[in-house]
């Protein structure tokens, strides 16, 4: 039987858990929704496009990761040692690194967008039609930076809003696609215009809950702006998620290439239908990364690191379970899956061995996500931003280069499984490591009991 505290920190795993993961499934479902509209209407070729544009879309989100993620983390202990006078100090310089970021970002993509998909391997048909579906991705920079005010939400206490707000955004998303992409016969800039039409919708309105004054934590004027003192323990903090969103987007950039030379267009296609599958799980673990962050922090900040240990061992579980669901789903229902999103006979054959090889890495970088985010929120940096690279550069790349040459198309597939399940066991051995050691946790005890 548990015990009253075990019932109590499960209902505050819940409580912050449960609005991220569905607010992440919600979005992406609508990106799902995004490549079923143009797997269906556009073809092989269209999913191709949008999958060759992907590792933008993690580069983006890498950035936003960097400034939200260590901002999240700084707020929730601000406000665990009961000075949110600090709090708001971070949210300003948030504020202003999006900012910068901003200009930036959109300068760049709007200026070098072709050069980069050439470099990402892209040529021809596929690189035109690319290029129209980044161009537009890029245009929507400056209102979907703000969806990291997800993070300083749920940090200050209101999980429930960002959930409602990416829901709304969703739906908008996808009535878009079925207007630009059916009705107006848009292609993938219809299946763009939509996403950047619903995610300015959703950076708007967390916008304007800050400005408004509706927010625990007020966006001062005064405070955006970038004071070394703030900004560096911010992006020291946030560097781990960075690190590992951006070594994602550069190891999509390896893989597309790969595909290109192993299998063609085609086995791009299939990569896309995959990272569809994949986006479920990972927005999964990650939600539930990002819901613990502010109860760690938080905890952290009071010292009660007992609390921390109980998240980490019913985090882990639940993720366990979860992973294993999603293995059962891909084995037992591949070819089913893979007709969601095309009617396309070679392609069908080719995804449905992929995915069944693939789905064997998804428990395993559902951990390593998982503790990631646990070494950020306790704010062990260096451990942190290791794990952060260690499974996308340090492993995945030398294994997808000798696999890939030895087993051609397959051994890409052979490379997620290998990598991911030797990057969740060093994971496992230092949160194993650190619960001895730092939450003191009995020898005796398996940290997981």
């Amino acid at each position: 039987m548990k015990s009253s505290k075990d019932v109590s920190v499960l209902k505050q795993l819940m409580t912050y858990t449960g609005p991220a993961v569905l607010g992440l499934l919600i979005n992406a479902l609508y990106n799902i929704v995004d490549r079923i509209f143009v797997g269906q209407f556009v073809g092989a070729e269209g999913l191709s496009a949008v999958t060759m544009v992907f590792p933008v879309s993690i580069f983006q989100f890498a950035f936003i990761l960097l400034f939200s993620s260590g901002t999240g983390v700084l707020i929730s202990n601000y406000l665990g040692k009961s000075t949110p006078e600090k709090a708001e100090i971070a949210l300003g310089n948030m504020v202003a690194g999006l900012l910068v970021s901003i200009v930036v970002f959109t300068s760049a993509g709007l200026l070098f967008y072709e050069p980069l998909l050439k470099f990402f391997g892209a040529s021809g048909k596929l690189l035109a039609m690319s290029g129209d579906y980044l161009q537009v991705i890029v245009i929507g920079f400056p209102l979907s930076f703000f969806i990291a005010l997800e993070f300083t939400c749920r940090a200050e206490g209101n999980p429930r809003l960002p959930a409602i707000l990416v829901f709304v955004s969703s739906i908008i998303n996808i009535l878009l696609d079925i207007v630009f992409m059916k009705g107006f016969d848009m292609g993938v800039r219809g299946a763009g215009l939509a996403t950047i039409i619903a995610q300015g919708v959703n950076g708007s309105l967390l916008l304007a809950y800050y400005l408004r004054g509706k927010s625990v934590i007020k966006l001062l004027w005064k405070n955006i702006r970038l004071q070394k003192k703030i900004i560096f323990p911010m992006l020291l903090l946030g560097l781990s998620p960075f690190i590992m969103d951006f070594a994602t987007s550069l190891q999509n950039m390896i893989i597309n290439n790969l595909l290109i030379k192993s299998g063609g267009s085609e086995a791009v296609a299939v990569m896309g239908i995959i990272f569809s599958v994949n986006v479920l799980f990972m927005m999964t673990s990650l939600g539930i990364g990002d819901g613990i962050q502010p109860i760690v922090s938080f905890n952290l900040g009071a010292n009660q690191h007992v609390k921390n240990y109980r998240i980490l061992r019913y985090t882990m579980i639940i993720i366990g379970l979860i992973g294993l669901l999603g293995v059962l789903i891909c084995e037992l229902f591949p070819n089913l899956i893979i007709r969601i999103f095309i009617n396309n006979e070679a392609i069908t054959e080719m995804a449905e061995k992929a995915l069944q090889i693939f789905a064997f890495c998804i428990p395993f970088y559902m951990i390593q996500i998982i503790a990631t985010r646990y070494f950020q929120a306790v704010q062990e940096n260096n451990i942190a931003v290791f794990l952060a690279i260690l499974r996308p550069i340090l492993l995945f790349v030398p294994i997808l280069y000798t696999l890939n040459h030895f087993y051609g198309l397959n051994g890409i597939w052979i490379a997620f499984v290998v990598s991911d399940s030797l990057a969740a066991l060093v994971s496992l051995l230092l949160v194993r490591k650190y619960s001895l050691k730092k939450l003191r946790v009995p020898r005796k005890s398996n940290w997981l009991t």
